[in-house]
């Protein structure tokens, strides 16, 4: 396993998105300069008007690699209803593959969408935007596959996401071919919400292909008690990592805290320890 760098934590930006293209050149320096050797581009609509070409440039000069993180929050009732929400996700993730073939990306992830209202309790509208999400899914899987890039879905299977549970998250996965479309698993949120880590990880199993990793307290609100440094919530990450070696994953542990320079360091020291140790 290899502890990733995402290229939007907090506390590096003065300004609100989404920012300039140059703030994510200088992003891929700092990870450099941190020791970090993989980089997650993205959220892209974070960012403005991305260079394939320039991103690529220094990308390669420090011998980086990369995937691509579209993100998106995508309020599920307009997606369910409307053409312009429902475009605008198929549009980004669209890009976030032409994205991916530019910087010689394997892997592009996305969110599914939610809602903004409480009325993730009208099954009309559920079904409706889950049908319609699969629609954008299977179209730009044919793309990505194509462009020989991966969709790897965020594990959000609570509400107000429109997957109710890790077994409705599953059974949407499941319609479409597990080489191409897998999990992003993303550790904080899940153990956040009450979710038992290591069933997690063993249902999604050879379907995860990246984890998000930042670490978390259990059922406090999640804008306080997610994207903590490594060592800072509960979340008993060796333990994470012998179930996911368990599930033979060896890929990418995307750092993806709220954090300073020094915070972001210390955590993936400790990461990296763990994976020499587990």
């Amino acid at each position: 396993m290899f502890v990733a760098f995402h290229s939007a934590p907090e506390g590096f930006f003065k300004t609100s998105p989404p920012h300039r293209a140059e703030k994510l050149l200088d992003l891929v320096e700092t990870a450099m300069r941190l020791g970090f050797k993989c980089f997650q581009i993205g959220p892209t609509c974070s960012f403005a008007d991305i260079d394939g070409d320039q991103l690529r440039a220094i990308l390669d000069k420090y011998g980086m690699e990369c995937n691509v993180h579209v993100g998106g929050l995508y309020d599920a009732e307009k997606f369910a209803v409307s053409e312009v929400e429902w475009k605008r996700a198929q549009n980004d993730l669209h890009r976030g593959i032409e994205l991916s073939t530019e910087v010689s990306s394997p892997l592009v992830s996305i969110h599914p969408p939610f809602f903004k209202s409480t009325n993730w309790h009208d099954d009309n509208l559920l079904s409706q935007a889950k049908t319609r999400f699969l629609k954008i899914t299977e179209e730009e899987l044919d793309f990505a596959q194509h462009n020989g890039v991966k969709i790897a879905l965020e594990s959000f299977c609570y509400s107000p996401f429109i997957f109710t549970d890790m077994q409705d998250f599953m059974q949407f996965i499941s319609h479409l071919r597990s080489s191409e479309l897998g999990v992003l698993l993303e550790v904080g949120h899940l153990y956040q919400a009450g979710f038992d880590l290591d069933e997690a990880i063993r249902a999604f199993g050879h379907r995860i292909f990246d984890v998000h990793v930042h670490d978390a307290i259990l059922h406090e609100d999640y804008r306080k008690a997610t994207h903590l440094p490594v060592g800072s919530g509960t979340i008993d990450f060796p333990k994470v990592i012998d179930s996911l070696r368990e599930v033979n994953y060896d890929d990418w542990l995307t750092l993806e805290i709220h954090g300073n320079e020094s915070q972001i360091l210390e955590s993936r020291k400790r990461l990296e320890k763990l994976i020499t140790t587990h």
